[in-house]
């Protein structure tokens, strides 16, 4: 082999170790840039999973709550009607004086395409009575266990009688659908 020969061989070795070199750090860079991404995507999945568990614990007592006190599903038509007289026997019960009763409909916003687990019952009372009359009957008509509640209240000083106050009161009941009625 002449000095030429050898020199042109050594070149080519030398570009050929140089090009297996950079193709070596371009491999190993794009493979520790995949491996990072994968790890940042893992913790970022670690954490989500962590949050999850934790609101998870966090709602569990109410999951368990719901479960001892969910009412029987009921027909819809009945509801409002019962939740009325329940109204009216417990404000006559405290001594008040029912001026106006009436059934509102059941106004829920949203997408109503948007199946609903629960339907609500809101009946309107128009009373008179006495300051600790009224908040009796509050406290009896306000009961989250049985799944009422007093949804809006406005008290007024009675026109006539100093020591009477009239009160428009909305009570709202959800109970739970018979399955053929579930929208």
């Amino acid at each position: 082999m002449s000095e030429r020969e050898r020199k042109l061989l050594m070149f080519f070795g030398t570009a050929g170790v140089i090009l297996l070199c950079l193709w070596g750090y371009t491999t190993f860079i794009n493979k520790r840039n995949s491996v990072r991404a994968e790890r940042a995507t893992a913790e970022t999945t670690l954490k989500e999973a962590e949050l999850f568990e934790k609101s998870q614990e966090a709602l569990a007592d109410e999951i368990d709550w719901l479960a001892e006190h969910e009412p029987a599903p009921e027909a819809g038509e009945q509801v409002p009607g019962k939740l009325q007289q329940l109204c009216a026997a417990e404000a006559t019960r405290a001594g008040m004086t029912v001026k106006q009763q009436k059934i509102l409909p059941d106004k829920i916003s949203g997408d109503d395409n948007v199946p609903r687990r629960y339907m609500s019952a809101k009946v309107e009372f128009n009373v008179t009575g006495k300051e600790q009359q009224m908040y009796a009957w509050f406290d009896r008509m306000h009961s989250p266990n049985d799944f009422r509640v007093i949804s809006t209240l406005r008290l007024t000083p009675n026109r006539d009688d100093d020591t009477q106050i009239d009160c428009v009161v909305t009570v709202e009941q959800w109970y739970l659908p018979l399955s053929n009625e579930l929208q």
